[in-house]
């Protein structure tokens, strides 16, 4: 009987505490992971992924890579500054800051976003949609450098958009009447529309071979180029990455609010245990 237990000594407490007991447990260890992440998000500002002309994985061929500091200094259209005179600077300057990195080697760390660190190498890559954590970057395939330019110049009203040919991302500008092609990628500025050049492959062919890129490159691009079938086009970033833009999106501001609402929840909850 209940009377009957209670006359051994210390079982009553053990039974009628071990629910408070395990509420607080509970509080406890939701208060530590709590922390834990916000530690991890405070680490973050320091141990990120950054690329540089040491890794071994670059694939350009004569690496340049300028701070990202630099590159913000110098990253807007000036005052004095045609459309024309910027667009060749800013392709040059992406280029410059932007290493030839596949994507699978640029996933973010743990510390840097802890959902995106998950997710990325569930997918086995990673991409940034957003313009400063890609620069901060410092690297990437063609489609990351397609989307730094295209959310600069878009950012400064300069109609832009990705174009997304077989096997290659490059960016279309509308200077004048005409949407001009430009990589910044390899660094060219092709000064002429897609048209242009699906009806001249070989201008596409000598401009990348004078980049650097190897003669098989250069053909499969000059094959890209020629084809109109397999073209796709995007105004916005998030139009190009769809659920990655969003899943980025939200986890930059999850890794702080849930963190927050770990330790919010098991203060509660050791509070109404005491």
């Amino acid at each position: 009987s209940l009377a009957g237990v209670k006359s051994i000594p210390g079982y009553n407490l053990q039974i009628f505490n071990e629910p408070k007991l395990k509420t607080r447990t509970f509080a406890s260890l939701l208060i530590f992971f709590g922390v834990i992440l916000v530690s991890f998000n405070i680490i973050g500002y320091f141990h990120y992924t950054e690329v540089s002309r040491d890794n071994r994985h670059l694939l350009d061929t004569n690496p340049e890579n300028i701070s990202e500091t630099a590159f913000w200094n110098n990253a807007y259209q000036k005052n004095d500054e045609t459309l024309e005179e910027y667009l060749p600077r800013i392709t040059s300057l992406i280029s410059n800051r932007m290493l030839r990195i596949d994507p699978t080697q640029t996933k973010p760390t743990v510390f840097e976003n802890w959902i995106l660190w998950a997710y990325s190498n569930y997918k086995g890559s990673y991409e940034w949609s957003e313009t400063g954590r890609a620069v901060r970057l410092g690297g990437g395939f063609c489609s990351q450098h397609a989307i730094v330019l295209n959310n600069l110049l878009r950012k400064q009203g300069i109609d832009s958009r990705i174009l997304k040919l077989q096997g290659h991302v490059v960016n279309e500008v509308l200077v004048g009447d005409n949407w001009n092609v430009y990589d910044s990628d390899y660094n060219i500025n092709f000064h002429a529309t897609l048209q242009h050049l699906e009806n001249n492959p070989s201008q596409v062919y000598q401009a990348y071979i004078e980049a650097g890129a190897s003669e098989g490159t250069a053909k499969n691009f000059e094959a890209a180029f020629a084809t109109a079938a397999d073209n796709f086009r995007y105004k916005k970033t998030r139009s190009y990455r769809e659920e990655k833009h969003y899943i980025e999106s939200a986890s930059l501001y999850l890794v702080w609010v849930i963190p927050v609402l770990l330790i919010l929840l098991g203060i509660k909850l050791r509070a109404s245990a005491s």
